[in-house]
């Protein structure tokens, strides 16, 4: 399979000295057979099915799991092989799949259990791992990190004729895009005239006719006059069908962003920043299909905080945003290296000409670029630390708080670029996402036009289809814990037919069995729906301001336990629309470019959902076609 020959790709420098005793298990170490063992692994139960001999674990197969594809599966292939080939249960764990490892490891060591194995004993015997010597790598443009930016920068350059090398610190590629929703915002007027209006979108529109120019920076003035013309010949037409084009994406972009930080100052998106990402969103998806044959659901969907129904997603973002690139990049001049990390950027006479890195064995690794370095390396909303350090917005942060983030989201490339004089802007801005899972923080996926969010006594509280830190604050307000509640089967999250209640959902077939499962009072709760409902059939909403409907909140009834948790750091390196990094005299590094989550400036205070996606691949484009031209 294509992925399998991926992950060999990744791992193929991975240089690995064994030492230590590799003998056999004495005789009859197992009761021969083949037995089942299961441990709960990062989304779910992992099932694994372990055959014996007298003296030996033989084969291992993975029964079941839930784990993200690429994220977790490459752990059951190489895991797997490693405790055969010796005998043991003390190997490493792959790279930012670290929970899933030692899931796996332990579902492996309950059918050790059952076979009559020694599990301390084959857990004690671990496997030395020595550095060795320096590798030295040259290439046109050497790429920091392999997530969708990366792979992005990775796509453009060597389309452009370039030698590329990627590094990423992870097992395999993917980074935090991985375990995103991989919405797209895309302004496809196409696909929105096939897209039936939600309930209340005539009314949203008219409250764009009523803003004024002065309301906006004046290089806006154009935009908003442009997008006022839309709307008055789609309100004169056919409105059952929705609405959109680029300049309503971009006027939304600049109000999300625009946020008053705890010091009182403000800040804003620029103009030519949400110009790039939201005019060229649409043209970067079709380039991605076109070059690499990226596949697209072609229904829009609308993910929290999204303020509008334009998003796309990829048919498998495994396959679409990772394998087929990197199957294009290997294909077409470039090396991609994994459990590879960036340490130090390399400058001579003024300019980056490449990166010093460290295997996972400690071997060092030296990486020479022609032409350029691109940092792709993600934000830092899996470093708590820093993100307190820096923290200009939010009142309160729980120092127990959570992340829907890969642990490796550390802020690294950040770091590495302020060693030469990198600027940072927009630091202070942290995004919480409202709807991470109450014990995990992971994200729990959705959208706000066909929910109620209530707190633990039944009572709405904000408009379920506002901006993520405006839900995330009232959420905040109200004690941190809140249900998100809504009609079984009404969106995939989850599916009417693989729906299963647990300690953070909850089904019912009635308000009075829903308010008992959750603890709150039953009448206060139909109350509630009975009143959002009226809402609804009104396509208005007196209490909250909300504007987009699709359905009521009618039986079955499924309610998910939610608490906001780290998500997506605003701040970042300073960049230009070019991609290039600038430093604190306001001068372009020379040889230094940034995309992604690394970089500051393009979201401003809070990211509206789903323009992550078009950032990463928008961004990483013009990186890596620059950086191939060394311009």
């Amino acid at each position: 399979m294509k992925h399998k020959k991926l992950v060999a790709l990744c791992l193929a420098l991975l240089l690995v000295t064994l030492v230590g005793c590799q003998s056999k298990p004495t005789a009859k170490a197992y009761t021969p057979g083949t037995y089942e063992g299961e441990a709960p692994g990062h989304n779910g139960p992992i099932k694994v099915s372990v055959t014996f001999d007298e003296n030996a674990i033989k084969e291992i197969k993975v029964v079941a799991h839930e784990e993200t594809e690429g994220v977790g599966t490459p752990v059951f292939d190489r895991l797997a092989e490693e405790i055969v080939e010796q005998q043991s249960l003390g190997v490493d764990a792959l790279t930012g799949a670290t929970l899933t490892s030692h899931s796996f490891i332990n579902a492996v060591a309950a059918c050790v259990e059952k076979a009559g194995g020694n599990v301390e004993e084959l857990k004690a015997k671990t496997v030395e791992k020595k550095p060795g010597e320096k590798i030295e790598k040259t290439a046109d443009v050497v790429i920091v990190g392999g997530g969708g930016a990366g792979m992005a920068a990775g796509i453009s350059a060597v389309q452009s004729g370039a030698s590329v090398i990627i590094i990423e610190k992870n097992a395999t590629i993917g980074g935090n895009t991985l375990v995103s929703g991989c919405a797209w915002n895309a302004a496809n007027p196409e696909l929105a005239t096939q897209t039936p209006a939600a309930v209340g979108l005539e009314n949203k529109l008219k409250s764009f006719l009523e803003m004024k120019e002065s309301d906006l920076p004046p290089e806006f003035g154009p935009t908003l006059k442009k997008l006022k013309e839309q709307i008055q010949t789609y309100l004169a037409g056919d409105t059952s069908k929705m609405f959109d084009s680029p300049e309503l994406h971009m006027i939304q972009t600049y109000f999300a962003g625009k946020r008053q930080a705890l010091d009182g100052t403000t800040i804003e998106g620029k103009f030519e920043f949400i110009e790039v990402l939201c005019q060229k969103s649409l043209e970067t998806q079709k380039w991605l299909s076109e070059t690499v044959g990226t596949e697209f659901t072609n229904e829009l969907s609308e993910p929290i905080g999204s303020l509008w129904k334009r998003s796309n997603t990829p048919k498998s973002k495994w396959v679409d945003f990772f394998v087929k690139p990197a199957d294009y990049i290997t294909q077409n001049g470039g090396e991609i290296i994994c459990e590879v990390t960036g340490q130090e950027l390399i400058e001579e006479n003024g300019k980056v000409v490449g990166v010093k890195a460290v295997m996972k064995d400690g071997t060092p690794m030296e990486l020479r670029a022609n032409k350029g370095v691109v940092l792709a390396t993600g934000g830092f909303a899996a470093n708590k630390e820093m993100v307190m350090e820096y923290n200009n917005y939010w009142p309160e942060i729980d120092p127990n708080i959570l992340t829907t983030n890969r642990t490796g989201a550390r802020g690294e490339g950040i770091q590495m670029a302020q060693k030469v004089d990198a600027d940072l802007t927009g630091m202070g801005f942290t995004q919480l996402m409202p709807i991470g899972w109450a014990h995990t923080g992971l994200l729990a996926y959705g959208g706000g036009s066909n929910v109620m969010y209530i707190t633990p006594e039944g009572k709405r509280f904000v408009n379920e289809y506002a901006e993520r830190d405006v839900i995330s604050k009232a959420a905040i307000d109200n004690g941190w814990i809140f249900y998100e509640l809504k009609t079984l089967g009404s969106d995939p999250f989850p599916p009417a037919d693989n729906a299963t209640e647990s300690s953070v959902v909850f089904i019912a077939d009635t308000l009075d069995e829903m308010a008992e499962k959750i603890g709150c009072d039953a009448a206060t709760l139909k109350a509630e729906v009975e009143k959002y409902n009226s809402y609804v059939e009104k396509g208005s909403d007196p209490d909250f301001g909300k504007t987009s409907f699709t359905h009521k909140i009618e039986a079955p009834y499924v309610a998910r336990k939610m608490k906001p948790s780290l998500h997506h750091t605003m701040g970042g390196l300073l960049i230009d629309t070019d991609c290039h990094v600038i430093d604190k005299s306001g001068k372009k590094i020379d040889g230094l470019y940034a995309a992604g989550e690394v970089t500051g400036g393009i979201h401003a205070g809070n990211r509206v959902g789903g323009n992550a996606i078009a950032d990463i691949f928008v961004f990483g484009r013009i990186a890596g076609a620059n950086a191939a031209a060394g311009k």
